[in-house]
């Protein structure tokens, strides 16, 4: 069965702390947002409707803070080590396919294919000075949605399945995000904090 999105703000996990960062891709453009909506769409008895805006996890920081005092907060000091990283990295924009839909346990997804490789070589410069705070193994993806409650796993494949298929949709990657929200809002938005640019 699915895993649900439970209704709560998860103390246990942010104790109290204020915001999350994470980099990302910004995934909120037209061709590829079309896709998102029409799988949402399809998908919506299935999930919970969320504020977050369309975008591809590219690593996971932890929780902001001046110092370190638990083993997921991430400082100022830890950014900047990852922006020196990636101008010493130079590595040119490059293209990501955005492709057929898929689901982990606890959420659907559109699958995302990196021909050029290019997210393994700013994973491996942003990796270089911080570990990245990941339970299992990296997986890029776009989020359709997380599920409200715990279905059967054969009528969710049966949902998946009927949704028709499409070409992959391209998405050109010319700068990444670093962006934090908030802890305590579940699915709240996106804030970007800083960008880099390729090339």
């Amino acid at each position: 069965r699915t895993l649900p999105q439970e209704d709560r703000d998860y103390p246990e996990w942010h104790q109290g702390r204020a915001h999350y960062g994470v980099w990302l891709i910004d995934a909120d453009v037209g061709a590829v947002c079309e896709r998102l909506e029409q799988a949402q769409v399809h998908l919506a008895p299935l999930l919970v409707h969320h504020q977050r805006q369309p975008h591809i996890t590219l690593f996971v920081c932890g929780f902001m803070a001046d110092v370190v005092e638990h083993g997921d907060d991430f400082t100022p000091a830890m950014l900047a080590a990852q922006q020196a990283a990636l101008q010493a990295l130079q590595l040119e924009p490059f293209t990501l396919e955005i492709g057929a839909i898929d689901s982990f346990d606890s959420a659907a997804f559109l699958r995302v294919d990196d021909p050029s490789g290019g997210l393994a070589l700013l994973r491996h410069a942003l990796g270089q000075s911080t570990c990245e705070i990941r339970q299992s193994a990296y997986v890029p993806h776009l989020t359709v949605g997380l599920y409200r409650a715990a279905f059967d796993t054969g009528l969710v494949v049966q949902r998946l399945a009927a949704l028709p298929w499409c070409a992959p949709v391209s998405l050109r990657v010319e700068r990444i995000h670093f962006a934090r929200y908030q802890a305590q809002v579940l699915g709240g938005p996106l804030e970007i904090v800083l960008s880099h640019t390729l090339g």
